[in-house]
């Protein structure tokens, strides 16, 4: 079985907090909460859905832990 990678929970919270009610965050509300301009998103390797141009806030804290 796989851990968790350290922070995850940390991030969950705080996304959560963030951004209440919502299950998946689009490129604007990722660089809102990462603290830099949208296209510095792409930048940083965040994988978005191609479908829909959205990441759940689970895999958002997946990709952005250590």
């Amino acid at each position: 079985m796989s851990r968790e990678k350290q922070g995850y929970r940390d991030t969950i919270a705080a996304l959560n907090k963030m951004f209440p009610n919502q299950g998946m965050l689009n490129k604007t509300e990722t660089a809102q909460f990462l603290g830099v301009d949208p296209k510095t998103v792409n930048r940083r390797g965040i994988q978005f859905n191609k479908a829909t141009g959205r990441v759940t806030i689970a895999d958002l804290a997946r990709q952005i832990c250590i």
